[in-house]
């Protein structure tokens, strides 16, 4: 055989090597399905063929779904979630209401346009039982629409998170990724588990929002900050099963909490992450809200008053795939000598979610100051 047939016969064989794979390939993809799931409400969802479409009612969906690298799969969304700087590259997708507030009939035209098939498609909300936002509900309002795919998964309890991710790098095709987020996240959270072993636990009073001193809402075992706090080497104060329970301040200060963490969504005044100490804005609404539990009656007969342990966090750090960071912030904030690096950690994951990295931000108020040997 002379040069040039032996050339032309090798691509030839290369090509069918090439095409063998990519056939293999489709075929080992296709062949899961029909796929049947069960997703965190305990409820089987059979796919038909792979999800090409997807809509997300929440922002702990919509990260899941990014940090995979399949946010170009988003076709739809609810309207918060683009007031969210790590979405920003989702503001051209198309609005479905809010996450309490669905627009069902949006949801129908985006799936059912055109030709479109619905099987190709799936809507990805939270659990919550019984309100009209879990996924029974949504579940059952789209069925009126026309069989349209929902799964529920929160992605935001620590103890589900593995499976849940497994789960949606399944449904998405994606699940080398999901195996290389959750080692990441593992690695971190198995770094604070190490470092808390053996410590005292401090007492723990969260604080969620309140409408006054006689209506303050704390976490209880069944809330993942509850959940996230106890792995990070706290004990809660509040032992009821009930995930967001109601307390007064007397309550409070009958407990004697050794720490006191008030959870807030409080945005910074330049839309970005967490908040900045160079704002002038920024700095004066932590301290109004800091301020607020200083001066309750009563709060200098507690120890977390007596020995400036009072600190407001972001809420946005203790849920999400993000919340391995704001687990490293909590051991830090309970145990100041345990030796992390909560910011390196929030940086790998911009990094993960295609962002870049941003510097000077606080989530904890008073800062932190991080070890940096």
């Amino acid at each position: 055989m002379n040069k040039s047939k032996h050339l032309v016969a090798l691509a030839l064989i290369s090509l069918g090597v090439f095409l063998a794979v990519s056939v293999s390939n489709v075929c080992s993809d296709e062949s899961k399905y029909p796929l049947t799931i069960t997703d965190s409400a305990g409820r089987e969802v059979t796919l038909t063929k792979p999800v090409q479409r997807v809509i997300v009612l929440n922002t702990d969906s919509a990260e899941a779904v990014t940090i995979l690298g399949a946010s170009d799969l988003i076709v739809g969304l609810a309207e918060g979630i683009k007031d969210t700087y790590e979405f920003r590259n989702l503001k051209n997708r198309t609005s479905v209401g809010t996450w309490t507030e669905i627009d069902y009939e949006k949801i129908g035209e985006i799936v059912h346009n055109g030709s479109q098939n619905s099987s190709d498609a799936v809507v990805l909300c939270f659990v919550y039982p019984g309100k009209p936002n879990g996924v029974e509900a949504v579940s059952n309002s789209l069925a009126a629409i026309g069989g349209i795919n929902t799964l529920g998964l929160d992605f935001y309890k620590e103890e589900n998170l593995s499976r849940e991710m497994m789960l949606l790098g399944s449904v998405l095709g994606k699940d080398k990724e999901a195996e290389e987020v959750l080692d990441w996240h593992d690695k971190h959270v198995a770094e604070v588990e190490a470092d808390v072993a053996g410590l005292d636990h401090p007492k723990v009073f969260l604080e969620g929002s309140s409408k006054g001193l006689g209506d303050i809402s704390t976490f209880g075992k069944q809330s993942g900050s509850a959940m996230l706090l106890q792995k990070a080497g706290g004990d809660n104060v509040m032992q009821k099963d009930d995930a967001y329970p109601k307390v007064d301040w007397e309550w409070v200060v009958s407990q004697n909490p050794d720490v006191i963490i008030k959870t807030d969504y409080l945005k910074s005044s330049d839309g970005m992450p967490g908040w900045s100490l160079s704002s002038a804005d920024d700095v004066k609404a932590l301290e109004e809200k800091r301020n607020n539990i200083l001066t309750r009656p009563g709060a200098q007969n507690i120890s977390a008053v007596k020995n400036n342990r009072v600190y407001v966090v972001s809420a946005q750090t203790l849920f999400g795939l993000d919340n391995v960071a704001g687990l490293q912030r909590l051991a830090k904030l309970l145990h100041p000598q345990i030796n992390l690096h909560p910011e390196e950690v929030y940086k790998e994951y911009l990094q993960f979610m295609g962002q870049e990295d941003q510097k000077g931000r606080i989530f904890v108020y008073p800062e932190i100051a991080e070890d940096k040997s």
